[in-house]
């Protein structure tokens, strides 16, 4: 491990709401670091082996993560660290609602190997889902302007586009399990 125990961080630094809330868009955010208390680190530990041959070790020092938390805005946050950049998923804290945040329990694994384990999952889980989003999309509107199924609509001087809705038939009725 070549990492110090707290990371160096920016001045200011990008982030996300780990769940943004229901309708809204997945909008980057500003974070000022000296605003969050760092609890915990999440490092790679000892090297492993890699997936292509045992006796080769991984030491995924390319990668940290670390758990702070901003108590006065109910806040706990996973930041990450990688070739690609580094970045913030926030969470909002329930704690007093009796409802504990996944990155709560990580931050108390003795462990900090497991720690970077479970880290590494939830950061590689939603970079992905994000990108699978973004392809997916990309191939909805491929597809609805292939097809001719955009509908474009002017109101109060602002021009929007969606897609047509597809009317299918229903085979619900058809089912031998709901007759």
């Amino acid at each position: 491990m070549n990492q110090p125990p707290i990371p160096t961080m920016r001045i200011e630094e990008s982030g996300y709401l780990l769940h943004p809330p229901y309708g809204n868009r997945y909008v980057a955010i500003q974070v000022d670091p000296t605003q969050w208390t760092h609890v915990c680190s999440a490092r790679f530990g000892p090297g492993r082996p890699c997936s292509f041959s045992k006796q080769t070790k991984w030491t995924g020092d390319s990668y940290r993560y670390d758990i702070f938390i901003r108590p006065e805005h109910r806040q706990i946050s996973l930041r990450w660290f990688n070739g690609s950049g580094e970045g913030w998923l926030i969470a909002e804290d329930k704690n007093e609602r009796g409802e504990r945040c996944l990155l709560d329990h990580i931050a108390q694994l003795p462990d900090e190997a497991r720690r970077w384990d479970f880290c590494h999952f939830i950061w590689s889980a939603l970079s992905q889902t994000r990108r699978a989003v973004v392809h997916t999309t990309e191939d909805t509107w491929e597809q609805a302007i292939l097809q001719k199924q955009i509908t474009i609509r002017k109101r109060n001087g602002r021009r929007t586009a969606s897609i047509k809705p597809q009317i299918t038939r229903s085979t619900l009725g058809q089912s031998p399990i709901l007759s």
